[in-house]
């Protein structure tokens, strides 16, 4: 990415360096230098200022400047809490942007070794009427081997507070620039190459930084009771919930496939406006403790469980089905009328798809059970459910002496309400599904009774398939279900837009909301924050520093392409 970005300029480098052991660091989700204003920076934010704008900054500087206030926040928070220094505890930060990027605190540290030093400054094309020159290179004496030698070591301990000199691209060169497209089709495909999933299945994501779960710590824990109920009562009016959180269906003027399009995508929009300083706090200082848990020599909260497996798997296993399920679900509008076989052979295939679905936790009841035992309050219902909702989690009681720290246990809680949503549909499916196969399509000819009419089928069919689309967007999986309708060429990659290569414009819906609390311009942990939260490029808008909801955001990012990705070859970022 830094390439892509700085790559074209007059004295460009790369510098190559690698791991000399097994290092450790620290994940903020979001991303680094991503400038919309939209939330992508607040974790970090909060984690260092305790508000959502940083401290105090009389000069107002800009540009690169606020990247290195966030860079030295961070490593100084690490360093002055006693978690990490050279060679020793937590030496990093990853972020993402266009992939994944590391923040490395000091390069003095033995745990790293500069292995290359390259100029990669390229020859600009030469001018119209310029003459050729001729240049001679001299091969280097020296002797062939299989290594090369290692420049050296940094041996700076100072470090920068703020970026000084800054390389630009003249802008009379642009069109000289020989590589110019083709880097940023590289960045482009860096990144693509490591996303994590698509309606492709799963991809290889990022596997040089190897996550441990069991350190978790998310803004969505019942503890910040602040931040749920804010988010709450945005959502209460924007996607027409209950008190309880039950969707009262599309509002007068919005078709119900958009309306579930805006509830699958609610989260894109969730931020930390209503996150307080005191929330701010209590994550920072549940950090430190976790932190400084994993590198005592006897880690006591951490038992061993790889959560990330486990909630892949959890995806993996109920988001392609779902999608195939509400496809053959819809398919019920197109029975032709009157038509009984075509009627059995459709609900034939949705008990089939839910008894794949439900088959390690289905026992089937006696052949005379009744009608009854396919109910919702029957007990039969109540136990397939719980197999169902606790399939993961079911020795992870203390009851049973297993014992988990503050951060497992919230991973447990997420685990068992999401499955809990998602088998309280299946399972309501599925046995519907079964009482209307024994009811009236389990008979063989020529003992066969003339099936149930399609009219009083139809809306039981509805509710199926309802129930099915309400479960999705209230999963809210929407990346599972995004991808390229086609199969891309083999020059061609399914591009997913990225930050920031993207479009820009409004995003649908509106903007984000303007918070109230750790937002623009509030104290934090070091006194008043500043009116300008994130600065930005020389020339471009402002983020999240106008007055007012109504206020017009020039600089943020069209989402359309978003949801409907296309295949795309090198060309199209030139």
């Amino acid at each position: 990415m830094a390439y892509g970005i700085m790559g074209g300029t007059r004295d460009s480098h790369m510098l190559t360096y690698q791991t000399t052991r097994r290092i450790k660091c620290i994940y903020f989700d979001g991303e680094s230098a991503t400038l919309m204003g939209t939330g992508q920076l607040d974790t970090q934010m909060l984690h260092i200022w305790g508000n959502l704008t940083g401290p105090p900054r009389p000069d107002r500087s800009r540009f690169l400047g606020d990247e290195y206030a966030r860079a030295t926040g961070l490593c100084d928070w690490l360093h002055n809490k006693g978690l990490g220094g050279p060679g020793w505890g937590y030496e990093g930060i990853v972020r993402m942007n266009a992939g994944f990027e590391m923040i490395w605190c000091n390069f003095t540290s033995p745990s790293l070794r500069l292995i290359s030093h390259l100029n990669v400054t390229t020859p600009l094309l030469p001018l119209k009427n310029e003459e050729r020159t001729s240049i001679e290179f001299s091969e280097a004496e020296s002797e062939t081997t299989s290594e090369f030698p290692l420049p050296p070591s940094p041996t700076r301990t100072d470090k920068s507070k703020s970026a000084t000199k800054i390389p630009l691209i003249p802008e009379d060169t642009w069109a000289r620039e020989p590589f110019l497209s083709s880097k940023l089709w590289l960045w482009l495909v860096s990144g693509m190459d490591h996303y994590g999933s698509s309606s492709d299945g799963p991809g290889i994501g990022e596997v040089r930084v190897n996550s441990v779960s069991c350190g978790f710590l998310s803004y969505y824990s019942p503890i910040f009771t602040n931040q749920a109920e804010f988010r709450a009562k945005e959502e209460r009016k924007s996607l027409n919930l209950t008190v309880d959180g039950y969707w009262t269906g599309s509002a007068k003027n919005d078709s119900r496939s958009d309306a579930l399009d805006a509830l699958t995508r609610r989260r894109r929009k969730h931020t930390l406006d209503g996150i307080t300083t005191m929330d701010a706090d209590l994550m920072r200082s549940s950090s430190e403790r976790v932190l400084r848990d994993f590198i005592s020599p006897s880690p006591q909260n951490c038992s061993g469980i790889d959560w990330k497996l486990m909630t892949g798997e959890i995806i993996r296993t109920y988001a392609g089905p779902l999608k195939v399920l509400s496809k053959a679900l819809k398919a019920h509008e197109n029975l032709p009328i009157g038509n009984q076989t075509s009627l059995k052979v459709w609900v034939a295939s949705i008990r089939r798809q839910m008894h794949d679905i439900l088959l390690p936790f289905l026992e089937y009841p006696e052949d005379n059970a009744g009608e009854a035992i396919w109910k919702r309050n029957s007990k039969h219902f109540k136990k397939t459910y719980s197999q169902c909702k606790f399939q993961h989690t079911r020795l992870l009681d203390l009851l049973d002496g297993f014992d988990l720290g503050q951060e497992e246990n919230d991973l447990k809680w997420a685990v068992e309400e999401t499955l809990a949503g998602l088998c309280s549909v299946l399972v309501e499916v599925g046995f519907s599904v079964e009482r209307l196969w024994q009811m009236d399509f389990n008979v063989l000819p020529p003992t066969a009774k003339e099936g149930p009419a399609f009219e009083i089928l139809k809306e039981e069919f509805l509710r199926w398939t309802h129930g099915v689309e309400e479960l999705m967007a209230w999963l809210g999986w929407a990346g599972e279900w995004t991808g390229c309708e086609k199969k891309c060429a083999f020059d061609e990659r399914c591009f997913v837009p990225m930050w920031p290569l993207l479009h820009w414009g409004g995003i649908p819906g509106g903007s984000r909301p303007y918070g109230n609390r750790t937002g623009h311009g509030r104290p934090g942990y070091g006194g008043p924050g500043y009116p300008n939260p994130y600065g930005g490029f020389p020339g471009f808008p402002p983020n999240r520093t106008r007055n007012g909801r109504g206020s017009n955001w020039p600089w943020i990012q069209d989402e359309t392409a978003l949801w409907s990705p296309i295949c795309v070859k090198a060309d199209y970022v030139s």
